[in-house]
């Protein structure tokens, strides 16, 4: 399965898989895609990790394997890459991912994700110096930035792949997994896709502390893209602003209501507040789309920590006005998907609000997965339709 590298760019290209590309928005996923079984390497990560404590770590050395220097650095999962064009991201210790963009893309802001004390993995983002939390991605506590997400570890799973060339610190591939990671580093995966061909390259410094990867892919119909960036402070890379979050962390607890943002994006097309479930939880994703005018179209909610609540939301949502809608198909959603989604409508002004409830228990997911989210997943939409 694949790794995800969540990140919310200006638009270029859309892509809805795993690949992902510099896309302006995309609504949260709990699809296999989200998942991850650890990468293979040509040697174990145990082996590289006790050697690259000793040898990378050395200033003493005359002379190196630059290219073996490089990749044991790699493991130690601790690194800075740099595309000064669009992104400086940090991996630090496995265990926090930092994004600062730059150019057309930095008007985003500054995010990352980060392992919250023992309360699994979050989304945050940056205003100045004050981090947000806002998404769980999994509530295991043991989940880690390099299984969950692409990151520059990942080419320690094509290190076989590359060629020395007639420059002892210049590499060369044309194997597509090579590119591919590549591409999705530099947030432009959906071209990797739709690749026909691929030429890489890894040129060293002379102490293998850092590397520069360029790709260049030949598509099917979309022309050529060239891409590329540098890898740096292998085993040295740091955030003040993060391992300061972090020391004075305290433990997360719900409100006991919908996030505010959600809170005021129903009211918004609903017209009144709407009761939040049962048990709501601290531990939830969330998005508000919007059309080409601002306005909202959907609002989608799901509760990680909450389990099933779909009866007694249920009847929240008859005291609330709302009426349940002839798309529910119960019998045919168990027969199809093992559980029911269920389609609840309110008439607002000149528009029909639905409403799109149903659960996922946990033994509909694969086992990386029931791992991410052992309590299954509580789903909510709210759907602005227009006739």
């Amino acid at each position: 399965m694949k790794k995800l590298f969540l990140l919310i760019l200006p638009f270029v290209v859309t892509c809805c898989g795993c690949n992902m590309a510099r896309v302006e928005d995309s609504a949260v996923s709990y699809s296999a895609s989200e998942s991850s079984n650890s990468i293979s390497t040509s040697e174990s990560e145990s082996s590289y990790s006790s050697s690259a404590s000793s040898s990378f770590s050395s200033s003493s050395m005359i002379e190196v394997d630059a290219f073996e220097e490089f990749h044991k650095g790699l493991a130690l999962k601790n690194s800075t890459l740099l595309d000064e064009n669009y992104i400086e991201q940090k991996i630090i210790d496995n265990k926090v991912l930092t994004n600062h963009y730059f150019g057309k893309f930095a008007s985003q802001g500054d995010d990352g994700y980060l392992l919250y004390l023992d309360q699994g993995l979050y989304h945050y983002t940056l205003n100045q110096n004050d981090i947000r939390l806002d998404d769980c991605k999994s509530l295991n506590k043991d989940t880690n930035i390099c299984e969950f997400f692409y990151t520059t570890y990942d080419f320690l799973s094509v290190k076989s792949k590359w060629k020395k060339t007639s420059d002892n610190l210049v590499y060369t591939s044309s194997d597509l997994a090579v590119s591919e990671i590549i591409a999705e580093l530099d947030g432009q995966g959906i071209y990797s896709s739709v690749a026909l061909s691929a030429s890489s390259s890894l040129t060293l410094s002379q102490d293998g502390r850092e590397a520069r990867f360029n790709t260049k892919i030949v598509t099917d119909g979309f022309g050529e893209f060239e891409m590329g960036f540098s890898v740096k402070d292998l085993g040295t890379t740091k955030d003040d602003k993060v391992t300061s979050f972090l020391a004075n962390a305290s433990k997360l607890e719900s409100t006991g209501d919908f996030p505010s943002d959600i809170k005021s994006a129903i009211k918004n097309i609903v017209g009144k507040d709407i009761k939040a479930p049962k048990n709501i939880s601290y531990a939830h994703q969330s998005y508000v789309n919007k059309d080409s005018n601002g306005e909202i179209s959907y609002i989608q909610y799901e509760d990680l920590l909450i389990g099933n609540q779909v009866s007694s939301y249920r009847e929240d949502l008859l005291q609330d006005g709302f009426t349940l809608s002839d798309l529910t198909n119960e019998k045919e959603d168990l027969k199809n998907l093992g559980y029911a989604r269920y389609y609840y409508e309110m008439n607002v002004n000149n528009y029909i609000v639905y409403i799109e409830l149903y659960y996922i228990p946990k033994v509909m997911f694969e086992s990386y997965e029931q791992g991410l989210y052992p309590n299954g997943i509580f789903h909510l939409r709210f759907i602005k339709y227009v006739a």
